[in-house]
């Protein structure tokens, strides 16, 4: 089995040199974010940053040293160089902010939400079941979806207390709702469920696919948000251990292009095969 390894930089130490002139200083960071606004002064970029005179004029000498920076007279501005130097140190501290944030969340994220950058999820807000709330990442959902004009769910199955409350919601011309579902789940459901005719209703109204496939996640696309569902594998089972709510337009775009992928791959449920058994 081939082995793979992660490519190192040819010259790793002058990397890191260039790394820690930001890392290693928050005035630097504070000054090359100064003068990411434009060209300024040093006089100015102190007041700014309430570094000391000379503290500042260090770093304009080394940010110049490195051709991050140039001058004309008194006042400094960032080279091409230094404009994108600052601009990806700010995503990998934002990315690091974002992991931290994250905390133990970050191991129960389904597969697919890795495929974002972790400063995305900044702001996200983790609801776990907690005492004295375990049914809290439960109840969130329930009331957005009282609250919102439009859900679009896709997952692998459904509850009971969500199709009834999407079913009471559409029939009272509050909600419009959309449904991806793995087709396995919709061809076991048993015909006594106390689902089966609120999602034939459903059906009917042409808002239901199935994907003939695995659903690697859960998630509710609502006006202002996304609910993805949080678990992890325990004893061959997956265990529910929360709920990600992210707000960020980049996380919902994210959301967004995937469920349409799965429901243009899906096919129209047609009410008449729901638990004809």
């Amino acid at each position: 089995m081939a082995s793979h390894r992660h490519v190192l930089p040819l010259n790793i130490e002058s990397t890191l040199d260039a790394v820690q002139f930001f890392a290693n200083s928050a005035n630097s960071v504070r000054v090359f974010e100064g003068l990411a606004d434009g060209a300024t002064t040093s006089r100015d970029l102190a007041e700014r940053t309430e570094a000391s005179r000379s503290t500042v004029a260090r770093i304009l000498d080394n940010g110049e040293s490195r051709g991050w920076i140039s001058s004309e007279g008194s006042q400094y501005e960032l080279t091409k160089e230094g404009e994108i130097m600052i601009a990806e140190f700010r995503a990998y501290l934002q990315t690091v902010e974002g992991i931290q944030h994250l905390g133990d969340a970050i191991r129960w994220l389904p597969e697919p939400v890795h495929s974002l950058d972790y400063r995305y999820f900044r702001t996200a807000e983790i609801i776990t079941p907690k005492t004295p709330t375990p049914s809290k990442p439960y109840d969130h959902v329930a009331a957005k979806i009282r609250t919102t004009d439009e859900v679009r769910s896709l997952v692998e199955v459904t509850l009971p207390r969500y199709v009834t409350l999407i079913c009471e919601q559409v029939n009272e011309q509050q909600l419009d709702a959309e449904l991806v579902i793995e087709a396995d789940w919709i061809e076991t459901l048993p015909a006594e469920s106390e689902q089966v005719p609120l999602l034939r209703a459903r059906a009917e109204r042409d808002s239901i696919w199935t994907y003939d496939g695995e659903i690697p996640l859960n998630l509710h696309l609502f006006d202002d948000s996304v609910a993805i569902w949080l678990g992890e594998d325990r004893d061959g089972e997956r265990v529910v251990r929360g709920l990600l709510v992210a707000e960020a337009p980049a996380v919902l775009s994210w959301a967004e292009d995937l469920y349409e992928d799965y429901r243009t791959e899906g096919e129209l449920l047609d009410p008449d095969t729901v638990s004809a058994k």
